[in-house]
């Protein structure tokens, strides 16, 4: 079983995964991890209100007011083969995008990612 958690200190799960440093993907294979790998968020490097030419964007990303939803598709191509993604929200973009590429993502109010692969590693048997 594969899965990521989005974070900034390889540690604590990001509040905002859209704008994460870097995914974190663990596989867990019978109670045990045989390989953790870390990918770089190329989203996040995204303008997200530096502007490019169109005099600033709204701190997310570059629109024109009304010109449509933003998508994160190089996140969904990042998690390929990702069975489940832990966050501690999902925005209604992102959950279309993880829907899209038939990512499973599941809520948590824990902040330590160790914490929860330890929980998933108790429920392999």
């Amino acid at each position: 079983m594969k899965i990521s958690f989005p974070t900034n200190d390889r540690k604590t799960i990001a509040k905002r995964t859209g704008r994460c440093k870097e995914f974190v993907i663990y596989n867990l294979v019978d109670s045990k991890i045989v390989d953790i790998s870390y990918h770089e968020n190329n989203h996040e490097h995204h303008d997200h209100g530096h502007g490019h030419g169109d005099g600033g964007g709204h701190g997310h990303h570059d629109h024109k007011k009304g010109e449509g939803e933003h998508n994160h598709d190089e996140m969904g191509e990042l998690l390929k083969g990702v069975d489940v993604l832990v966050v501690g929200r999902v925005g209604k973009f992102m959950k279309k995008t993880l829907e899209g590429f038939g990512i499973r993502y599941q809520l948590t109010k824990k902040l330590k990612i160790q914490e929860v692969v330890d929980e998933f590693l108790e429920g392999i048997d």
